[in-house]
Order: C-alpha cells, then structure tokens, then sequence
C-alpha cells in the first residue's frame, strides 16, 4: 500500500472501545484522526509469506483529537496487514493471506501497565479491530494521550547543564523501574522515548519525566532488572563503545 493510500484511509473519524484493564475517559470514544506522523511498511514476497518469514504490514503513527474535545491530543498507532507483493487485484490469493488477529504486543503491554496502575507512561485510551485491505485480515488501531512535554533529542539534552541532566537521569530510571515492575520494557532503546516536560521548570515533580514506545514491549524474554548500562542505550550517557566491555567501566562515560 502506498503512502497516499494509508493517508486517504486514515485521514478520518474513528472510535475506540475500552479494554476491560483500562479505564479511559469513556468507552466508545469517538477521534478525529488529523495527521499522519511517521509510516513504516514491510513488505513480503509469496516465497517469504511462504516460508512463514512474518506478516506484511504497515504501521502508522497519527495526531488525533477526541471528536467532542479538540484539546485532548492523541496519538494513535495503526497496525494494518497488506496484501503479499504482487497479490494485489487477486481476491483468491488475498484469501489465502486472512490470518487469525495475531497479539499486538504494543497494546498487551499498554494493557498491562494500565492494569498495574504505572504512571510512568502516557495513558492508554483504547482500540479498535476492524479488518479492510486484505477481507478479513489484520488490523489493530491504539490511542495513547499525548502528554505535556516533547520527545527528548540528543542535541538539546546535552545542551541542558549538568544537574539538569542528573536530574532528567534520575526521573528516567524511576520511570523505567516503574515499567519492569510491570513486567513490560520499552524497546528497541532510543532517547526520543523519554518524555520531558520543560515548561514546569522542575524536574524533580512526578510527571516531568515519562517513556513511551512499547512496540516490542511485550511479550518479555530476559529477566528485567535496571542496569545503568540503559543510560548509555537511551542516549543520556556517553561511553567509547568501540572499547571493549564499555559497560564495565562507567568512570569513563560521559554524563
């Protein structure tokens, strides 16, 4: 699917519905999907369909408002299967394709963290499952708020001082204890996950510091336990990768 067809798709009206682990602002929520913030899709040959390779798909990242409240700001992921490269126009061979709703590990995560009552994430809002390009294929909408603050970058977190940065490294490690203990983890590791919410002029206040980006946050495989190895993975730490075992000599990162 090209990306004018995921833009003339998406571009609209959708509602959500509540999982029974959240407790958003209403069940039936209804949102205006505004803009289309970042698209990913992959791709598949029949050979690699075939041989059971994954799922192709396009995932979509979009700003949305809640219909009957404009200033409550959304994001929304969407999840959509499309159909195997050069399958298209053919409805037989689409059919092959329909799959059973496979688990969406972004939303089994958001569901959890919601369960457990963690405040160190944005706020899951609900999800919607209706089926289109491939008949009866995949397709998987989550909402997730939008909280005060922006994505942190590498640029203007250095350019903060020192205790600023401290600060923002300590709100970042009880937020993400917060997260393991829910069983869950943000991955794959970058620092634009961290939320930070400059406007309050306080770092030290509980919600100046959030992670968002669960896509592969669940299922979990290895024992979650914090390391300060994860400052350098966010970025919020400097070390000369290239020497070996970095991560056993922390006198020389920079912070």
């Amino acid at each position: 699917m090209a990306p004018s067809d995921f833009d003339a798709r998406f571009l609209g009206h959708f509602t959500t519905f509540n999982d029974s682990a959240t407790s958003p602002p209403a069940s039936g929520s209804s949102w205006i999907v505004t803009e289309k913030l970042y698209e990913q899709a992959v791709y598949l040959t029949k050979e690699n369909f075939d041989n059971g390779v994954g799922l192709p798909l396009t995932a979509g990242l979009f700003l949305c408002h809640l219909e009957e409240d404009p200033a409550q700001i959304a994001f929304m992921r969407i999840y959509y299967q499309i159909p195997v490269t050069g399958t298209e126009d053919d409805l037989a061979k689409l059919a092959q394709q329909v799959i059973e709703p496979k688990v969406c590990s972004e939303r089994e995560a958001f569901k959890q963290l919601m369960a457990q009552d963690c405040t160190a994430v944005p706020h899951y809002l609900g999800y919607q499952e209706p089926h289109d390009l491939v008949p009866g294929g995949y397709i998987d909408y989550l909402v997730w708020e939008k909280v005060p603050g922006e994505s942190l970058t590498e640029e203007f977190f250095w350019s903060l001082d020192g205790q600023t940065r401290d600060d923002i490294r300590a709100k970042f490690r009880a937020a993400f204890e917060d997260i393991m203990r829910c069983g869950v983890e943000s991955y794959p590791p970058r620092i634009s996950k961290v939320i930070y919410d400059q406007s309050t002029g306080d770092v030290s206040t509980d919600k100046s510091s959030r992670i968002s980006g669960f896509r592969q946050g669940w299922p979990v495989i290895d024992e979650l336990k914090w390391s300060d190895d994860l400052y350098v993975l966010y970025g919020l730490a400097m070390s000369p990768k290239e020497q070996w075992g970095w991560y056993d000599h922390p006198k020389n990162w920079t912070i």
